[in-house]
């Protein structure tokens, strides 16, 4: 993940939480990039009319049209550390090891309680690697590697691990990880985030 995507997630959580203003020392603070990377990329959401730069900070004029940029830019696959497939997806969910924060349809579904669509993949961000390979070392022997239905996302990103509770990703992430996961489930996903959360929608 880019470092710039923090900025976007960051701006987003603010306006979920109706924070007005946020200043640019605050954004470079809070994501661990500099203050250079946080105006840069400000000034491009400027130019797309979805955030505004004032003298005491950066209002989100559009958070729909930030989320929506942010999505067409996120590119999930550059991510994956290793895709395999373990059988039945549901049994793999209820057994992730506790170090890994849930992404994707079953991050939506945890989060919501809701399931607008069947879905057979899973995605999820590792947190510990050594947690993860006790994990995966149990459970070698029914791998597959043809047809992968488990996406396992390997990031250095703080603000993302902080970002999340109770072991899912922030709705934001949700949005844009399963916007670029893409399939035939993933548009009654999106429509469902929006559903819940108004502000995020562009209709």
């Amino acid at each position: 993940m880019r470092k710039f995507e923090r900025i976007y997630r960051e701006l987003l959580l603010r306006s979920l939480q109706e924070v007005p203003l946020v200043r640019q020392e605050d954004i470079a603070l809070k994501c661990a990039v500099s203050l250079g990377l946080v105006n840069k990329t400000v000034r491009k959401l400027e130019a797309a009319m979805a955030v505004e730069a004032t003298r005491s900070g950066v209002r989100v004029l559009s958070p729909a049209r930030l989320l929506n940029l942010w999505a067409a830019e996120r590119d999930l696959g550059k991510d994956v550390w290793r895709k395999f497939r373990l059988d039945p997806v549901a049994e793999v969910e209820r057994s992730l090891p506790n170090n890994v924060l849930v992404t994707g349809f079953s991050g939506w579904s945890n989060v919501s309680g809701r399931r607008p669509a069947e879905y057979d993949r899973l995605y999820f961000y590792v947190t510990d690697v050594e947690d993860f390979e006790l994990w995966f070392g149990f459970r070698e022997s029914r791998v597959r590697m043809a047809n992968p239905n488990v996406f396992v996302l390997r990031v250095e990103d703080e603000h993302l691990v902080r970002s999340s509770e109770k072991g899912v990703v922030c709705v934001p992430q949700l949005y844009v990880d399963i916007y670029s996961a893409d399939g035939p489930e993933a548009s009654a996903f999106l429509r469902d985030i929006a559903l819940v959360y108004p502000n995020l929608s562009l209709w």
